[in-house]
């Protein structure tokens, strides 16, 4: 049985899964995120409520790639449905005046597997990629980059010089990181099991932040 989370703007998820659930006349059910943003944590507590329920959750699909990735972060079957043409600038807290032109490109390009040492992936879209960037593979965008898995090689954000840009790992351990004309290496230390990661430009400097911070509009 097929569930549909409600519209952000008409009703919280958290106000509504447990109706959802209750109503549902199977066990296994399979859950529309539309357009909501759910972090690690929010996955986490999503299927505590599916648990409690006596219910099993057999897939989710989201129009938002971070929501993707956080739920295979956490080992359940995802996917991305797009309704409209995605545009990773839609997902910014900060919402831009309506006068302010667009600095990134509509659209997403995706890949699936492993880029290896001497690949290269280039998109004027964003791009979400479903596997690792391993050392000596290089990945470049003018929007974001999205990676459900680890970022080993180099990736560039923002190639044609966006400062909005991001570039959002399960881990992030890159050799170079680049967004905008920016350039920094990765950390060293290890990550927090079950945060994704995010590298921003922040005053002309690329941050690493855990990725579990809502830098993306839900409402």
């Amino acid at each position: 049985m097929k569930l549909k989370l409600p519209n952000h703007r008409d009703q919280h998820w958290k106000d509504a899964i447990q109706d959802l659930l209750v109503a549902a006349n199977t066990e296994c059910v399979d859950l529309d995120c539309g357009d909501w943003l759910l972090t690690y944590t929010d996955i986490q507590d999503l299927m505590v409520q599916v648990d409690q329920n006596g219910r099993r959750l057999d897939s989710l699909i989201s129009n938002v790639p971070a929501t993707v990735v956080s739920a295979r972060a956490f080992g359940v079957e995802a996917r991305l449905q797009q309704s409209e043409p995605f545009c990773s600038r839609e997902l910014i807290s900060q919402e831009l005046p309506s006068d302010t032109p667009p600095t990134q490109p509509t659209g997403v390009m995706f890949h699936e597997g492993t880029l290896r040492s001497g690949d290269y992936l280039q998109s004027d879209r964003s791009i979400l990629i479903y596997g690792d960037v391993n050392p000596g593979a290089t990945v470049s965008s003018c929007g974001d980059i999205l990676i459900w898995g680890r970022l080993r090689g180099v990736a560039h954000a923002g190639a044609d010089g966006s400062t909005q840009a991001r570039i959002i790992a399960l881990q992030l351990r890159p050799l170079q990181l680049r967004i905008a004309d920016a350039v920094a290496r990765g950390p060293d230390d290890l990550p927090q099991p079950g945060l994704a990661e995010q590298a921003s430009l922040r005053n002309g400097v690329i941050k690493i932040d855990p990725a579990e911070v809502l830098s993306f509009r839900q409402g």
